[in-house]
């Protein structure tokens, strides 16, 4: 009894659905497709089988598609090459070229759709951007859509969420024109709005600064074509000092400080430094004046070695070797003193970066054993290039130089030297020298001294 009672049931369930594919199959007889006809400023005009879900956005979008996206079925390859191949296939062109911006000049804010005879307007920019659904209808079976060029624009720039044109109808406000640009984004100022009124007979522009927050009244202001609207953005917004500390401090990381924030202040609020501290080599940096450009460094550093000068060649050495926008401060003396002595204000984008201690020398260059060599206190440089295994045959006998590893600077060896943790000993090679060239600078420097020498006799006879 129960199988059969169940059987009913199912037979019962399946002419129901067959009943309802009939219906729907008789209300829409193509099929799941509608048909629309799609005119005016888009890449492919024409008629459309869409969904009877879509909406005017679909249709538009489906004949603005790419044609040189990949394509899944035949079907879509044979309405391709209809659209895309010339008459003579040996003269296909890229597609690219024979496309104007559509995007730019068509108008979506006045897109007529004609449905039964009747023939309706719609912002389908509205829609895009405020989400406003009444502008994007559902499409019906026979509908018309044209796409008209834009006839006038309006420009808003500044801090907006979406600057630039956007298509003007007659009776924009200020009000609905920073609407569809989304309005201000963070920190944009409204009480400062710019607005900039075109006059159509001398071709010139009205400015005048208005308040939105004090003086509703603007907000609807009606525009004309051309007109400007500027939203400018408050520099002080979210404005901050910050300055990043590493290395052997107890609490790294980016602080927040005010502008009367010192170091030694800093220092505190690091938790300190820690006792593998080197305080000697520590360095603090200004990063945005490290990165700006220095235009005489690098019209010096383009030019040849034989033109520049003494002075020019001296400075591109030093450049070279020391950081740019290093400060002059001893973090050492600041600790020492609680922030009594040699005390600096700090500056955004400030770099503060303590190494950890590290008592060694680096002997580098023509040495046996070049490397690190433990740091001892009173040894002279001579000393760690014994440690290093001495000098090797091919050493410039008279170019060791002493590289201070605190400020980069390139000293002569002496007995008055004081060696310190982080410095490093360099002993360059022998310079190979051609013996044509030799000869010829000194034949180009006796013939120079002859011309002189001549020319003095002119002088003198």
């Amino acid at each position: 009894m129960k199988t059969k009672l169940s059987l009913v049931l199912l037979f019962t369930m399946l002419a129901v659905c067959v009943s309802a594919i009939n219906n729907i199959s008789s209300m829409n007889p193509t099929g799941n497709y509608i048909s629309v006809a799609l005119s005016g400023y888009v890449r492919y005009p024409g008629t459309y089988k869409v969904l009877p879900v879509d909406r005017l956005s679909d249709v538009i979008a489906q004949a603005m598609l790419d044609p040189g996206a990949e394509l899944e079925s035949d079907e879509e390859e044979m309405t391709y090459v209809v659209k895309v191949t010339n008459p003579i296939p040996l003269l296909r062109s890229d597609s690219k070229m024979m496309f104007p911006n559509f995007e730019a000049f068509q108008s979506l804010r006045n897109v007529l759709l004609t449905r039964n005879g009747v023939e309706k307007s719609y912002d389908l920019l509205a829609y895009l951007r405020t989400g406003d659904i009444e502008q994007n209808p559902i499409l019906r079976d026979s509908d018309q859509v044209h796409v008209p060029l834009k006839e006038n624009i309006v420009f808003v720039n500044g801090s907006v969420g979406f600057p630039g044109e956007i298509e003007y109808l007659p009776g924009d406000t200020i009000r609905r024109v920073l609407e569809l640009a989304l309005g201000p984004v963070p920190g944009g100022m409204l009480s400062a709005l710019r607005i900039s009124k075109f006059d159509p007979e001398t071709k010139s522009y009205q400015h005048s600064t208005v308040n939105l927050e004090t003086d509703p009244s603007f907000w609807d202001m009606e525009l004309q074509p051309n007109d400007r609207i500027m939203v400018p953005f408050d520099n002080n917004f979210r404005k901050k000092i910050a300055v990043t500390v590493s290395g052997e401090f107890m609490l790294g990381g980016e602080y927040v400080i005010t502008d009367s924030t010192s170091l030694w202040e800093l220092i505190q609020l690091a938790g300190g430094v820690s006792d593998r501290a080197d305080l000697e080599n520590a360095v603090v940096l200004n990063k945005p004046y490290n990165q700006e450009p220095d235009r005489e460094f690098e019209r010096i550093r383009s030019r040849s070695m034989a033109e520049l000068t003494p002075l020019e060649y001296s400075y591109l050495r030093i450049k070279l070797r020391q950081a740019k926008g290093k400060y002059s401060v001893d973090i050492a003396k600041i600790v020492a003193t609680e922030g009594r002595a040699g005390d600096i204000k700090l500056q955004d984008g400030d770099q503060i970066y303590i190494p950890p201690k590290m008592d060694v020398i680096w002997v580098s260059g023509q040495v046996k054993y070049p490397g690190l060599i433990t740091y001892v206190e009173g040894k002279d440089w001579k000393y760690y290039i014994e440690q290093a295994g001495g000098y090797t045959n091919n050493r410039n006998i008279f170019g060791t130089r002493i590289l201070r590893g605190d400020s980069g600077n390139w000293l002569k060896p002496s007995k008055k030297l004081v060696m310190r943790p982080g410095d490093t000993v360099f002993v360059p090679d022998k310079q190979d020298r051609d013996l044509w060239t030799d000869f010829r600078d000194v034949l180009s420097v006796t013939a120079s001294a002859i011309t002189i020498i001549l020319g003095i006799q002119n002088l003198i006879y």
